[in-house]
Parts: structure tokens; sequence; C-alpha cells
């Protein structure tokens, strides 16, 4: 490291010019110490004018083409920087070749292992940050991700009805195992293009893409259904209220999902275990609920 200390404090910026200036320094020391020698056995430079013109224009042209075989054989190195840092910057990956068994080559091969480790890292953090482990569902911020502006559809806002007396009475195992088979109930329900999260606690939004208000009524009770009929209790029967909102034009996202969630309150205030839709033309809701699966109200 000692040369390459010297020659940083004369170009701290250029790894090219280090290499250079050695290949300079090596090439031309000899001939000037033969032009030296030369001179002073010589009685006169004029009688080896020839042969050191010769050999100065030889010398000269062997450095250029040393330079520039150096400078192209530098190429490697400045790949690897610019894969780095446009891996750093922007997050794209430059895959540089692996078949080269020299040390550049080495070094090659270990700079895409690390850019490989650092995405597979970064895409699980990522992903972690976007599901509910419990579940395997997208949370909160993974329903954003994937449904970041809502157009033409539907929004269910889905709770499970007390709980809370759940975790109390059966513990807290039982109410994960709960909440487990609900997401997969949900998940077998639902039509590939919907995209379903864990809200929070007992809660999930559904978002059911291009989906009019009969059709997302028809859904969320099938759904209500479902979770009854296939999620069991040890005690007792599972149940869930439901509260749809039918996209209107210039409804943001936000905007859609608290209407929906009023959506939910109305069908806890009415007594659980329903489906209320909030029409997209109307603020009365529809419900439909155990005693009938097209009731409305």
């Amino acid at each position: 490291m000692g040369l390459y200390a010297f020659l940083d404090r004369l170009f701290p910026r250029s790894f090219s010019s280090k290499v250079f200036f050695t290949a300079f320094l090596g090439t031309h020391v000899p001939l000037i110490a033969v032009t030296v020698y030369a001179l002073s056995r010589s009685t006169g430079i004029e009688d080896h004018l020839d042969e050191l013109l010769l050999l100065i224009g030889a010398t000269l042209i062997g450095c250029t083409g040393t330079l520039l075989s150096l400078w192209v054989l530098l190429a490697p190195l400045r790949r690897m920087r610019g894969a780095i840092l446009a891996f750093e910057q922007s997050g794209y990956v430059v895959r540089l070749p692996e078949a080269h068994l020299d040390e550049i080559g080495q070094l090659m091969r270990c700079t895409n292992t690390v850019i490989r480790s650092i995405e597979q890292r970064h895409a699980r953090a990522y992903s972690a940050a976007l599901t509910d482990s419990l579940t395997g569902l997208p949370n909160r911020r993974g329903f954003e991700a994937l449904a970041p502006a809502l157009g033409t559809g539907a929004v269910l806002f889905l709770d499970l009805d007390h709980f809370k007396q759940v975790n109390d009475t059966q513990g807290h195992a039982a109410g994960d195992a709960v909440l487990k088979g609900v997401a997969g109930v949900i998940s077998a329900t639902m039509r590939r293009q919907d995209v379903v999260a864990r809200w929070g606690g007992e809660e999930f939004v559904i978002w059911l893409p291009g989906a009019t208000e009969d059709v997302a009524r028809g859904i969320g009770e099938r759904l209500r259904l479902a979770i009854s009929d296939r999620v069991p209790l040890p005690r007792g029967l599972l149940t869930a209220s439901i509260g749809i909102a039918v996209a209107r034009e210039g409804d943001s996202r936000d905007r859609l999902i608290a209407r929906a969630d009023a959506a939910l309150y109305a069908a806890k205030a009415g007594g659980r275990n329903r489906v209320v839709a909030q029409s997209s033309e109307r603020e009365t809701p529809v419900v439909l609920g155990p005693e009938s699966r097209l009731c409305a109200g």
C-alpha cells in the first residue's frame, strides 16, 4: 500500500493516472539512462543521432500503446464503478460478466454477489414492511402500494364481530388461528384481481376493481356466510359485519374507504352479522343480513 499511498498524493482522484504514471516511468527511465550513458561515452551526440532518434521514437510508440492497452484493461474497473453507482442511486442492477478467472474477474463476481445480496435483503425488507406477519396478507401500507389510486369499483370493509371476546375467553393463540382462518377464507373467496389487506386488529379491507354495487353486495354476502361456515370456534359461532362503498366520480382512496367504514359502522349498529352497502347514488344503506340475503332496509 506504500506505493499506492504515495501515488494517491499525486493523483488523488484517478486510479488510471496512477497506473499511467507508473507505466510512463517504467518505459522512459531506461530510455533516459541509455541516452545519458551514450552521450557520456560518445565524442558527440551527432555520432549517435540516428540511433537515439530511433530509440526515442520506438519508446514513445511503445509507451503510447502501453497506455492505451492499460486504459482498455481498466475498463472492468470503470464498469464495476458504474454498476455500483447505478445500484446506489436508482436501484438499477447491472450484471457484470462472471466468466473471467483472474483477479478482476473475481472482483466482478464479488461485486455481483454483493449487489444481489443487498437487492434480496432490500426486497425481503420491503415485502416485510408491506405484509402482515400473522396472516401473510398485505397490511395497510401494502394495500396502499397495491392500490395507489382506486378507479371504478367498490371497497369492502370487514370486521369480525365480538372478536375481543375470542381473545379474552379462548386465548390469543385461538384468536390468531381465527385471523389466519379468516384470511384464508377471504383469499379463497375473492377474485384474482381483488386486493385484500388486513387493515389492523380484526379488520380487513378489500378492493374490488370494476365491481358494481350488486356485484359487491353479492361478494360481501358470500364472504359473510363463508366466514361463519368455514372458520370454526371452540365455542360459539364466528360472524362478521361488512360495509360496502362503491366508488363515485372524484372519490379519493381515503374517501372511499371512509365511506365503507361508515357503512361498516351502520352494519354493527344494526345488529352485526350483516352486510351494509352504501349506495353509489344515495347515502341510504342497503342491508343484507342473516334474515335475508337480499333484503333492503
